[in-house]
């Protein structure tokens, strides 16, 4: 025996907001007046209901499923930006500019083209930025963390040596 229509919303209106009371005022009508106290407590009984906690994990690894993406994957897509060519989208030869039809990109190419446009001069491609790109994969693996430095003062120091040690870092 599966959910009851009810009971399938409160799934889906739980998935959506993450609020078990909130859920079961959008799918049992609460316009009886019924108190917060009264609500969460049906919401917690359903909830508690194996086939509403079965239905709630299955749309949770559906949704999970569709919104996975690994560290590696966004690795591998910063990385063709990083080595993205502008060769592979045009030529220039005896100073004419000559695009390389988008329908020969690959899906790669197609990914490192941040917009292209028309303009007055003709066409302009602009490629994902590669500082912008480097900046991101330092952070990510960690390139960028902080350097520890230990410091040790027996006494208090003068402006100049304050100044000193700042300019060293």
């Amino acid at each position: 025996m599966g959910l009851s229509i009810k009971q399938e919303n409160f799934c889906n209106y739980y998935i959506e907001c993450g609020n078990a009371s909130e859920a079961y005022r959008r799918a049992y009508s609460s316009s009886n007046n019924w108190t917060d106290k009264t609500v969460w407590e049906r919401a917690s009984v359903l909830l508690k209901n194996n086939k509403v906690l079965t239905r709630v994990k299955e749309l949770q690894e559906e949704l999970k499923k569709k919104s996975d993406i690994t560290k590696e994957e966004v690795l591998k897509m910063l990385r063709s930006f990083m080595y993205a060519d502008i060769r592979n989208f045009l030529t220039i030869k005896n100073g004419n500019v000559t695009f390389k039809d988008s329908e020969d990109w690959t899906d790669e190419m197609a990914m490192q083209v941040e917009s292209v446009k028309q303009g007055k001069e003709g066409i302009e491609i602009k490629l994902n930025g590669r500082t912008w790109t480097i900046q991101r994969i330092c952070k990510m693996l960690g390139f960028d963390s902080p350097q520890d430095m230990n410091i040790n003062i027996a006494s208090p120091m003068t402006k100049e040596e304050a100044k000193r040690i700042i300019e060293d870092l």
